[in-house]
Parts: structure tokens; C-alpha cells; sequence
């Protein structure tokens, strides 16, 4: 019993002094933006878009919505027809395509695959780096192979 106080008052004080430590557990932020993946098996989540000078990068994570999503892949690589039309944001009337690095190489998983767990909520990730729209640009909509169009997502300036 001494020991179990000892334990709960040392879970107290830990929160009182570090108290990032006591919210470690709480829920991630809301989506920027939300939408299905075609199969209707994961929910696409943007997490962030952030413009650093001329790249825009946004993050999206997939939340499960079926028990079991081992090796479900949403596309499994990225041909010029699918960077020029399935991997894009959109201002207005203007894309603004998926960049690519020296070898033309897109700056994007080349596949992403679901793979579920139990108790873990989200079963993939993706991430892309576009070339930044003007600074008065201040939200996007984006498009990914088998996604439906998320948005509006808010951009943060760093």
C-alpha cells in the first residue's frame, strides 16, 4: 500500500514539474482537413502544411476504419501520367504539382501501404513537398491517387 502511494505521488509531483509528460497521452490535433480513400477503408487526415520560403510540405495520416488492413496498399508507385494528374494542389484555378528531386524522383512516397494493428489507430502516413504558392496564399486543396480531394487546409508560415 506505501508503495502504491509512493507511485501515485510521485505520478503527481512528475505532472506539477513536467507537465507536457501528464498530456502525453491525449488525442492528437484535429485534422486540418479530412477525406476517404476509395476503398473506404482509412480515413486521409491532414495533419499540417507548412510553407518554408518556396516548399509547401503537407502531412497526412490515415485512420483505420476496417479491422484489418495488413498490406492494403493506396498506390503502389508514382508514373509521370500520375504526377502530372493524381498527386497535386489546387489555388484557385492553378495546380501546383508534386516536385521532384534531381533524378526526377518524386518528393513523395513512391507507394503507401495500410497496415493495422490493435489499439493503434492509424494505419499509414504520406507526405509531399510542392513549390509554395505566393504568401497571400493562405489555404490549399490537395490531391492524392485514391483520395478524395481534401480541403480547405490551412498553410503555416515558417
Amino acid at each position: 500500500m506505501k508503495r502504491m502511494k509512493n507511485f501515485v505521488a510521485s505520478c503527481l509531483l512528475t505532472a506539477l514539474v513536467f507537465p507536457g509528460v501528464a498530456l502525453a497521452e491525449d488525442a492528437p490535433a484535429a485534422p486540418l482537413a479530412t477525406g476517404m480513400v476509395s476503398a473506404g477503408t482509412a480515413e486521409a487526415q491532414v495533419v499540417e502544411a507548412v510553407r518554408h520560403g518556396d516548399i509547401l510540405t503537407v502531412k497526412v495520416r490515415f485512420k483505420g476504419l476496417a479491422d484489418n488492413l495488413t498490406a492494403q496498399s493506396l498506390y503502389t508507385g508514382i508514373d509521370k501520367e500520375a504526377l502530372a494528374n493524381s498527386f497535386y494542389l489546387l489555388v484557385g484555378n492553378k495546380k501546383y504539382l508534386l516536385l521532384t528531386d534531381s533524378n526526377g524522383v518524386p518528393l513523395a512516397p513512391n507507394s503507401v501501404m495500410f497496415s493495422s494493428r490493435r489499439g493503434v489507430p492509424y494505419v499509414g502516413s504520406w507526405y509531399g513537398s510542392f513549390p509554395a504558392p505566393p504568401k497571400d496564399v493562405k489555404e490549399v486543396y490537395l490531391t492524392i491517387e485514391n483520395v478524395e480531394p481534401l480541403g480547405p487546409i490551412a498553410i503555416t508560415d515558417r
